[in-house]
């Protein structure tokens, strides 16, 4: 083994400062290759693999098997045609004091904003409405309520329990209702 080390040396001895960068050069590509192109390799794989999927999937669409996606202004279209019209406003808040009724809740007073969404042909209702209940019945409301009425989201709840063993807690209950200008 001694022998092959000075064969070693010696070659390198008579290679010199082109041989030192030769091999260094070699070593950098192998580093290059290991780094780079194999994770390379690995991603193109993966894309050769997407690009089949969809190859595949737009010829079920040619051939009548698949539906072809909906294209943004499509899925504008059906998402204004489920919000209410901003005529029906008053059935829509009718049915989430029916909702606080169904809970035994009483909504004494409540603040109410209006604000036009620029650009977009909404109506924002914003709705804050004060609530005195069981934890339990807070809740069944605001799930009833937006339930019951397309077009509202929950903003904020708060709640505030004056007492720990009191099974009572006072809510805040922040709506938001997007209703369609028609």
């Amino acid at each position: 083994m001694s022998a092959h080390r000075i064969v070693l040396a010696e070659w390198l001895l008579r290679m010199r400062w082109p041989g030192a960068l030769g091999g260094l050069l070699l070593v950098a590509g192998i580093g290059y290759s290991a780094a780079v192109l194999l994770p390379a390799h690995s991603d193109l794989g993966s894309l050769r693999d997407r690009a089949s999927r969809a190859e595949a999937r737009a010829a079920a669409i040619r051939a009548g098997a698949a539906t072809a996606p909906q294209s943004a202004a499509s899925r504008r279209e059906q998402f204004f045609a489920a919000l209410p019209a901003q005529a029906k406003l008053t059935q829509y808040m009718d049915q989430i004091y029916a909702a606080a009724a169904a809970e035994q809740l009483s909504l004494v007073h409540g603040e109410y904003a209006r604000a036009e969404v620029p650009g977009a042909g909404l109506v924002r209702y914003r709705i804050t409405l004060p609530v005195h209940g069981s934890y339990s019945q807070v809740r069944r409301f605001v799930a009833a309520s937006m339930t019951a009425v397309p077009g509202l989201a929950l903003d904020d709840l708060n709640m505030l329990r004056q007492d720990v063993a009191d099974p009572q807690v006072d809510a805040r209950v922040q709506l938001s209702l997007f209703l369609v200008k028609r």
